[in-house]
């Protein structure tokens, strides 16, 4: 259950994502390919790094309840026109599989932070941090 909590705060929060400038228009999710999405669950502040891919992927590294690295993947799908972002968790063996969180995706530059809650009514900071 702990692990499912972890998992869950990063899949949530992942929801989340942006893009910047120019290739917005394009490809919502462009400004996040070469870049970390960081978000911190709020309250309880588990952190979640998360590295997205073209071809919706996406791998997020957080800590476990023992403290311990946790390293999960998913897939990552737009909807609502490239206005709302979901993401579904592939988790480690034994851990409890969150459900899909769906969350607005907006428009934000590396080196933004801003503050989202997702369909589950749960609050995450996030910002995009430059590189990988």
């Amino acid at each position: 259950m702990r692990h499912a909590i972890s998992i869950l705060a990063g899949l949530c929060a992942g929801a989340a994502l942006l893009a910047a400038g120019p290739a917005w228009a394009g490809d919502p999710m462009v400004n996040t390919y070469a870049n970390t999405v960081v978000t911190t669950a709020e309250p309880g502040g588990a952190t979640t790094d998360m590295l997205f891919n073209k071809d919706d992927t996406y791998t997020a590294d957080t800590a476990g309840p023992d403290g311990k690295p946790l390293h999960y993947a998913g897939h990552w799908s737009l909807k609502d026109a490239g206005k709302t972002i979901c993401l579904t968790a592939q988790v480690p063996e034994g851990a409890k599989a969150p459900p899909a969180s769906c969350s607005p995706l907006e428009e934000h530059a590396v080196g933004d932070s801003w503050t989202v809650t997702n369909d589950q009514k749960q609050t995450f900071k996030v910002s995009i941090k430059a590189g990988r």
